[in-house]
């Protein structure tokens, strides 16, 4: 806990680099400005640790890539590192989960990126747009032999229904779906025609048309959906994992969409390793699969910034603050 009226200097960390559009601008740094005593800009661990600067809050990027862990470590005032990504898993994976810090994430600021794209996955599935595609590109115009379909009488389930399922549920809703969710505590939500506990699982993937996966990835998570829980899925449902992929065993879904269990699938979110040159998903006519871009927006990081500054202000006025990581769960 900080000291109120104490000073308060933020380091903010990130490349930066041509390769990637989410871009820390002038503009954001300028806002920062606004809620702290001190912003200090750097590209790099390497430039940061070079500059001898030090502070209480750190703003970096913790979903992918080397993270800080000498700085952090070596820092004598670091109370609170922000990851503008939802997922930590790289700040789970060295020392700076066994420091005395706290650390929060960008949860909650992915929802409306992710429920469009994964409207546009359903729809995409529903019209037969994939087919339609292909028809297009050998120069044939003419109707699908089976009817394309609509929402009405369909259920779309989230696994993981929590701040982006949110978002998913609402533009399913619009649409006309039964919408179901799966989360923790079976406790009602809106946008929600019910909610079921984890203990439930089963029990509600019989029922969805389509499984829309959103759960972290943690201990429990890892592999969830094995070939028993495909099993226990809806004949005919088509699955969308945009969650991460160690949540869903290729190999099982693989051989559940051979056997026509499964209508089809979309996957944002797949290990690279599963997924060669000569991996059959590829080529399968029910998968679409895309480069985990759903949370990807020109908004992205305006929305970080937002919801960063917000917490920051909590954190100067000894409020507590949200998204803080149980870092026992991700262990």
């Amino acid at each position: 806990r900080r000291e109120k009226g104490s000073r308060m200097d933020v380091i903010v960390m990130h490349a930066n680099s041509e390769k990637m559009p989410l871009k820390i601008r002038a503009c954001h740094l300028e806002q920062m400005h606004r809620h702290a005593d001190h912003v200090y800009y750097f590209k790099n661990e390497e430039e940061l640790l070079a500059s001898g600067a030090d502070a209480e809050v750190l703003f970096a990027w913790g979903g992918t890539g080397k993270q800080p862990e000498t700085f952090c470590r070596q820092s004598r005032r670091l109370k609170w590192f922000n990851s503008f990504s939802a997922g930590v898993n790289p700040l789970m994976e060295c020392g700076i989960k066994d420091l005395d810090i706290i650390i929060t994430n960008a949860a909650g600021i992915h929802g409306k990126p992710m429920g469009v794209t994964t409207m546009g996955y359903v729809i995409s599935y529903l019209r037969k747009f994939p087919l339609m595609l292909e028809n297009q590109k050998k120069h044939i115009r003419q109707k699908p032999d089976a009817l394309p379909e609509e929402p009405e009488g369909k259920t779309l389930g989230i696994v993981g229904a929590g701040a982006i399922g949110s978002e998913v549920a609402k533009y399913a809703k619009t649409l006309g779906f039964r919408v179901i969710g799966v989360k923790r505590r079976a406790v009602p939500l809106e946008h929600y025609d019910r909610v079921y506990s984890n203990q439930d699982l089963d029990l509600a993937l019989g029922q969805m048309d389509f499984v829309v996966i959103l759960t972290p990835l943690t201990q429990e998570t890892r592999g969830l959906f094995d070939a028993g829980r495909l099993a226990a899925c809806k004949p005919g449902a088509y699955l969308i994992n945009i969650a991460r992929g160690p949540v869903v065993e290729t190999a099982a879904l693989i051989q559940a969409l051979r056997s026509g269990h499964l209508g089809g699938c979309a996957l944002d979110a797949i290990d690279e390793a599963d997924l060669p040159a000569d991996s059959p998903l590829w080529d399968m006519p029910n998968v679409f699969l895309t480069p985990q871009y759903s949370a990807t927006s020109p908004l992205y990081v305006d929305r970080a910034v937002e919801q960063f500054l917000e917490n920051l202000d909590n954190f100067r006025a000894g409020r507590p603050l949200f998204n803080v990581i149980d870092v026992a769960s991700l262990r």
